[in-house]
């Protein structure tokens, strides 16, 4: 029984560390939008631009889907930016 309370907790403490480190990150904050949102991005690799809708992600892939190549795994340090309709954090909004 302690084993498997161990390995709930160290689940729960998994996802709550991603949870706060996507909070403080705007890619990461992209990544997650995109994934409950279902909203597209269109990232940017190595000078190419790949839309697709992210499935999931961790701390070194990007997995997304696309109508035109089907599953696409990129890996977060080749990503140069990412673009789409995505929200800001609040405390980066500048006024216009």
């Amino acid at each position: 029984m302690s084993r498997f309370l161990c390995s709930c907790a160290f689940v729960l403490a998994a996802c709550a560390g991603s949870a706060a480190l996507a909070a403080s990150d705007p890619l990461l904050l992209a990544f997650e939008e995109s994934k409950s949102a279902g909203k597209g991005l269109n990232f940017l690799v190595n000078g190419q631009s790949i839309a697709g809708v992210v499935v999931s992600f961790d701390e070194r892939f990007v997995v997304a889907r696309s109508q035109a190549q089907g599953t696409i795994v990129i890996r977060l340090d080749r990503i140069d930016g990412v673009a789409g309709f995505v929200a800001q954090p609040l405390g980066d909004r500048k006024p216009q």
